[in-house]
């Protein structure tokens, strides 16, 4: 059994057991930091199992990882962007698709390894190897080929409420309307509107967007779902274009670096950026979660809505 599974569905399910106990405002805020210690604390165990579940395919995990180095600013791939060919796949995730654009990671999109998603997602935006492994381990899940232990597809991400993909998302319609992985103009403008007369992000106006996203799906989708694991996917979702266009901590990106992220499915090189030269990690993720619900504008609704929610 591939570990990954086990340390992604025991988050979850801390979570779900979590916020049935007590009051719903402790529930919630026990709930948020639940899914985030987890999967710090056991990173060295993921880390060991799942060396040792790869190693009986031939991947040396422990070498991988005490081999990667920080990022390259000068490496020629941040200017190598191609878009996509009518044969290439992609994600519902705009970051791992800037990366196949740039040939971090294979530019079809597909085969994709954790020694290729390690390496790819380290040397393109600092992503440390437990975020990797967390996202590639569930990504293999994903996969309906017979050698799951081996490789997936970025479109094999592309699976309703599993791993990545969730309502109110940023820039992706929902499921219920059809397509829920290409970028959609319409739901990014939401998001950039309270972006007006701002060049650069802030965690309290990146927060509030987020939280207007799911109010609109909320309203218009009849099947709309947002209990704790979307709560965490959404969340993380804004939590990850901070820190990859900034760095872990300040929540401020240049605003210019986010839309080419968004809308072009393009690292912002040619304006700049640079990957952060401080890891972007499961630990600051989680933590920077926690801060863009202590932002929100009603976080005692918020926490109603998540619990009932989680009952469906």
């Amino acid at each position: 059994m591939m570990s990954a599974t086990f340390v992604y569905s025991v988050c979850y399910w801390c979570a779900f057991s979590l916020i049935f106990s007590n009051t719903v405002t402790m529930r919630f805020t026990v709930a948020l930091a639940s899914v985030a210690l987890p999967l710090i604390s056991a990173y060295p165990a993921l880390e060991r199992d799942l060396g040792d579940t790869l190693s009986d395919v031939g991947i040396d995990v422990q070498g991988l990882l005490t081999g990667l180095t920080p990022p390259n600013p000068n490496d020629p791939r941040f200017t190598q962007f191609q878009k996509p060919g009518p044969n290439d796949v992609r994600s519902p995730c705009p970051g791992l698709n800037a990366l196949a654009n740039h040939g971090f990671i294979p530019r079809n999109g597909k085969d994709m390894t954790l020694p290729i998603l390690i390496k790819g997602l380290k040397a393109g935006m600092n992503m440390a190897p437990d975020f990797t492994i967390a996202i590639g381990g569930v990504g293999l899940l994903s996969s309906d080929s017979p050698d799951t232990a081996r490789s997936f597809d970025l479109n094999d991400l592309d699976q309703h409420n599993f791993p990545i993909e969730h309502d109110a998302s940023l820039s992706r319609q929902d499921a219920y309307f059809g397509n829920d992985y290409s970028f959609y103009q319409p739901n990014w403008d939401m998001v950039l509107k309270y972006y007006q007369g701002k060049t650069v992000t802030d965690i309290p106006t990146a927060s509030h967007a987020q939280r207007n996203r799911v109010a609109n799906s909320r309203a218009i989708n009849p099947e709309f779902v947002y209990g704790p694991r979307e709560f965490v996917l959404a969340n993380g979702e804004t939590a990850l274009y901070l820190q990859t266009m900034a760095d872990p901590f300040s929540g401020r990106a240049k605003l210019d670096y986010v839309k080419m992220l968004f809308e072009q499915e393009k690292l912002p090189y040619e304006l700049g950026w640079r990957p952060s030269t401080v890891p972007i990690s499961l630990l600051t993720l989680g933590q920077m979660v926690l801060q863009l619900s202590a932002a929100a504008p009603d976080p005692l609704g918020e926490a109603a809505n998540v619990t009932a929610d989680s009952y469906k």
